[in-house]
């Protein structure tokens, strides 16, 4: 016996010294994936204020999590692109990891990632504002019509890989996707026809993805919110939403995640008068499009020709605003 009580200590001293296994994950997670949007640019506090901030608090707190408890894993990146998504370590790489890690720990139930959401695009219709764009020169040149084809297309093809893997990952995930809003609209001027038009072939090409019906994803439809309502929902840099704005995007994401209406609050919902013609939209996004062909209507090619000097300057000064506020 004497001779076994030397063992048994050292046994003892190695199990006190070696690690502990490290702790399971106990709870479900939503991830964000998106670009400054989703990181909370516009907010007085990103982290707290941002959207998906938002949408968080509301959700851990609702009877799905409020017992269970909720993890959020906000992935959003400030300039991101469609396609730097994409890339190698990227967002969808991480959020595939997050993933996998869950749903291979057995220690676990009840810890998988439930909900996904994603907004991108407004950096990628930006790159047609920059300085070496050829729709800084003509907006109705071939070049430039080329260009925005392009533009269509490239998001059409990332956005579709993106919910592709997200969706064959997390089957049971809820997949919400968010359109874009125009930051200049109600503030009349033919900027604003301009802006609106691309934002609106932009959210055809976001609706028609997110609606195919094997992607099972809900659709977040902010463009209508904002439509009018510019000056009282974007902040200070002409670019982001502020609080409010941030706050009527995290209502509308509950609510496609939760499978129901939003709730808006009617004194948001109030847009500031402004001249009726310079502020109907144009393309769809949520709304109708007019109709280019009726005698009343305007016509593109018209309204584009008048636009041009006046929207060179406006779209311009927002896409210098936007890439300024992230060091691109």
């Amino acid at each position: 016996m004497r001779r076994l009580l030397p063992l048994l200590a050292a046994f003892l001293s190695l199990a006190l010294l070696a690690p502990a296994p490290a702790a399971a994950r106990e709870t479900p997670a939503y991830i964000a994936i998106g670009d400054s949007l989703a990181f909370g640019v516009g907010a007085t506090d990103p982290a707290t204020g941002g959207y998906v901030a938002r949408t968080f608090d509301a959700l851990r707190n609702s009877d799905r999590y409020s017992d269970r408890g909720l993890e959020l894993v906000n992935l959003g990146v400030p300039g991101a692109t469609s396609a730097d998504l994409l890339l190698a370590g990227g967002q969808v790489d991480q959020a595939l990891s997050e993933i996998h890690d869950r749903q291979e720990d057995t220690s676990s139930s009840d810890d998988n990632v439930e909900i996904i959401t994603v907004d991108i695009g407004g950096n990628d219709v930006l790159t047609l504002a920059t300085a070496d764009s050829p729709c800084v020169g003509d907006l109705l040149g071939e070049e430039c019509q080329g260009r925005f084809r392009e533009v269509l297309e490239t998001l059409k093809g990332n956005l579709t890989q993106v919910l592709e893997q997200l969706r064959e990952a997390a089957p049971k995930a809820d997949l919400v996707v968010m359109d874009l809003y125009s930051p200049l609209s109600g503030r009349g001027g033919a900027e604003e026809l301009v802006a609106d038009y691309a934002v609106g072939q932009m959210n055809d090409v976001t609706e028609e993805v997110a609606s195919r019906p094997e992607l099972h994803a809900g659709l977040a439809g902010v463009y209508p919110l904002f439509s009018g309502r510019a000056a009282q929902l974007i902040a200070a840099d002409g670019v982001h939403p502020n609080d409010d704005g941030h706050a009527l995007i995290a209502e509308v994401v509950l609510a496609a995640v939760e499978g129901r209406a939003p709730v808006l609050p009617e004194e948001l919902m109030t847009p500031v008068a402004v001249n009726e013609t310079n502020r109907r939209p144009l393309g769809r996004g949520g709304l109708e499009p007019i109709d280019s062909s009726r005698e009343d209507g305007p016509n593109l090619a018209v309204i584009l020709a008048i636009a041009i000097p006046a929207s060179l300057l406006g779209v311009g000064a927002v896409a210098g605003a936007y890439l300024t506020a992230r060091g691109r």
